[in-house]
């Protein structure tokens, strides 16, 4: 499998066309195809179908194209790395950050890093890890700085290194009528606005409900951004699980409040979360190596703060 074999399939799979991959890559059609061919004879296996209606990839199709693409992406890493190590041409470095690492510690380390490599190309996107993960799958993102506790086959796939513990609260608006509650079941009926992708803080919150027979929230509106979720909660009656440190930091401390229900509540940890079996580039190595000594030395606000929401099994 040559890089022009996996240049050409990439090109057919994003436009789902032979001829417009060739012109997109100014090649001729039947050398396309020819490509397309000998990755099949190789693969022993089939990448797409062709019809009166044209050509579709099949679900070998599908799963190469991922791999490519992640090949692709550490092949343009190394020759970053290799251009910076001969003439200290520019790098990139993409990571995606948790809104509570977003708040607290990245401004000190892109300030940091900005030091060492001020030519750098940065993209900072939010971490939950509806969005991280299939990013660090593609090579979208180099890493992430996330929470949360991953099982199953993501387990398998990522490494996680773990930097420090990390509790969560239900919050709620200031002033919300239920502000003072105490019992699970006055609130269990609210409207609630969760992050629910499998791994996630949220999840572990629904298991843990589940574990000890409780009731979970059948009005829920699925978020996959911190920023809504927050924005909405603060302008309804909507509740979400967060950070607990969030009430810690300026502005958002004064605009929710803590409801201490008595519900176990989940424990996770900040950390460095990669692709396993792929290394970072010397940029991203760089960034990550800041993060682990600034979230070290800098304790997240509620990292280490004693659970107060009555964690009753």
């Amino acid at each position: 499998m040559k890089d022009h074999h996996l240049r050409a399939w990439l090109k057919v799979a994003e436009l789902r066309s032979i001829r417009a991959a060739a012109r997109s890559l100014h090649l001729s059609q039947a050398a396309v195809t020819k490509a397309i061919k000998e990755l099949e004879t190789e693969l022993e296996a089939p990448l797409l179908t062709r019809s009166p209606k044209g050509i579709a990839v099949t679900e070998c199709g599908e799963h190469l194209t991922v791999r490519a693409r992640l090949a692709q992406a550490q092949l343009a890493l190394a020759r970053q790395d290799i251009r910076q190590l001969l003439s200290g041409a520019e790098a990139r470095v993409a990571v995606g950050v948790t809104p509570m690492v977003m708040l607290n510690v990245l401004p000190d380390v892109l300030n940091d890093f900005r030091q060492s490599m001020p030519a750098a190309r940065l993209k900072v996107s939010e971490g939950l890890l509806a969005a991280v993960l299939p990013a660090l799958r593609n090579g979208t993102l180099d890493f992430a700085l996330a929470s949360g506790v991953m099982g199953g086959d993501d387990g398998q796939e990522f490494d996680f290194e773990a930097l420090r513990p990390l509790e969560f609260m239900i919050a709620c608006r200031r002033g919300h009528p239920l502000a003072q509650a105490t019992r699970w079941e006055d609130i269990v009926g609210c409207e609630w606005l969760l992050n629910v992708s499998g791994g996630s803080h949220t999840d572990a919150f629904l298991q843990g409900l589940r574990a000890t027979g409780r009731k979970a929230p059948e009005r829920v509106i699925d978020c996959d951004t911190f920023a809504v979720m927050w924005n909405l909660m603060v302008r309804s009656d909507a509740l979400i699980i967060c950070p607990s440190g969030m009430l810690e930091v300026h502005p958002y401390g004064g605009e929710a409040s803590q409801i201490l229900a008595d519900v176990p509540m989940p424990v996770a940890s900040i950390g460095i979360m990669t692709l396993r079996g792929t290394p970072l580039s010397l940029a991203a190595a760089t960034m990550a190596d800041l993060f682990r000594r600034r979230i070290h030395r800098q304790a997240l606000p509620g990292a280490a703060a004693s659970r107060q929401s009555g964690g009753a099994a």
